[in-house]
């Protein structure tokens, strides 16, 4: 939190994104008066804890002497805190107080000298607000959430305003139920189409777009991942009366699912598949596939507004299908599960594995000379 303050002050740089520091100043604020209160109940509780053991302390000597048996293995207890327990615990509950939240506020009692120190901590960088303490821990907390939810949903505010949608490609149909679909996005440079100068050698960047295709969206089309690249430039081109875009549908291999995929460096791209057979002695194993995008056979897909005509359909009867002898196949020893990091500059691709272990892989070495971390 007080990194996201600090960034908040830089307003040159971060109010364009929705980073208000009004709002980030009070959610931290409202973050250190929860904090009070938690200690505040643990003093609290802790004192009614011990109030409780000594009053039942002295009851069960009472029932002893009464039943006539010996108390002498009891526990010891203070006859002053019994007093007190029976005068202002015995049919109260601090506890509950503090925990309470009711439609009509409820101001605990705060001692006059204790409100005195807090005004004059203002003075001296405290909390502006004065009388948190006057509130519950219930209604303490509520506050918080409140100014978080407005302070972490300007970005998304002010990004939305921002966002012009200038082009529709509609892939697939959504399923009705919720869904997770793997997405990855990235640019790379198109050789094919460099541009050359009297000096220079500009490379028009290409957009790739790849996903998985969900086996609810097609009866036909299952398990499968769809690559569609040329969408920016595209839209960018469909005034001028041509398309360069382009998409295919990559099957995955038999007796796998894919689990997660990343677009990589140099027009590659990582599928982490897991086997979909496993039996109770192993909880089976998973691979990380590269695949080289560039050398797939697209397919030119024409453009429709119809939100109706899948794009996907075209190409359901030109399915490549992915054979794990022919690609670049690091084996990991466990299933695996979402989500998939990889490092372009670094070379490697970390995984987390079913017993919540990271796994952490070479992708640039063969598998008989790699050297991977746990």
């Amino acid at each position: 939190m007080g990194e996201l303050r600090g960034l908040s002050r830089w307003r040159t740089r971060y109010k364009v994104i929705g980073l208000d520091e009004r709002l980030i100043d009070n959610a931290t604020e409202k973050a250190g008066m929860l904090l009070v209160q938690v200690e505040r109940f643990m003093m609290i509780l802790s004192s009614a804890v011990q109030q409780f053991s000594n009053f039942f302390s002295w009851l069960l000597k009472c029932i002893k002497l009464l039943m006539s048996e010996t108390s002498d293995q009891l526990l010891p207890f203070n006859s002053e805190l019994v007093i007190i327990f029976l005068r202002f615990l015995y049919d109260q509950d601090p506890v509950r107080q503090l925990l309470e939240l009711s439609e009509v506020d409820h101001n605990i009692e705060i001692e006059l000298e204790t409100m005195q120190k807090i005004k004059e901590l203002v003075q001296l960088g405290g909390f502006s607000d004065s009388e948190y303490l006057q509130r519950t821990m219930a209604k303490e907390f509520q506050q918080m959430e409140s100014s978080f939810k407005e302070a972490f949903a300007m970005p998304f505010t002010t990004v939305s305003e921002k966002i012009l949608c200038e082009d529709l490609l509609p892939m697939f149909p959504c399923p009705s139920s919720p869904f997770n679909v793997p997405m990855s996005i990235s640019y790379y440079k198109d050789i094919s189409q460099a541009v050359s100068t009297y000096q220079t050698c500009q490379h028009r960047f290409i957009d790739y777009i790849a996903f998985k295709v969900p086996d609810e969206s097609f009866s036909d089309v299952a398990n499968c991942i769809g690559i569609a690249r040329g969408f920016m430039h595209d839209s960018s081109s469909v005034k001028k009366g041509y398309t360069s875009l382009e998409a295919v549908l990559l099957s995955v291999p038999d007796g796998y699912h894919c689990v997660d995929l990343s677009l990589y460096k140099e027009s590659q791209m990582v599928l982490l598949l897991n086997e979909t057979t496993s039996t109770s002695e192993s909880s089976g194993s998973a691979h990380m596939l590269v695949v080289q995008v560039t050398d797939l056979p697209f397919v030119s897909v024409p453009r429709s507004t119809n939100l109706n005509y899948w794009k996907l359909h075209e190409l359901k009867d030109s399915i490549t299908y992915l054979q794990m002898e022919n690609e670049k196949v690091r084996s990991i020893p466990h299933s695996a599960i979402a989500p998939l990091a990889v490092s372009a500059s670094r070379g490697v691709a970390c995984v987390f594995a079913a017993r919540k272990r990271a796994l952490v892989y070479i992708l640039e070495e063969d598998e008989d000379e790699a050297t991977d971390a746990e």
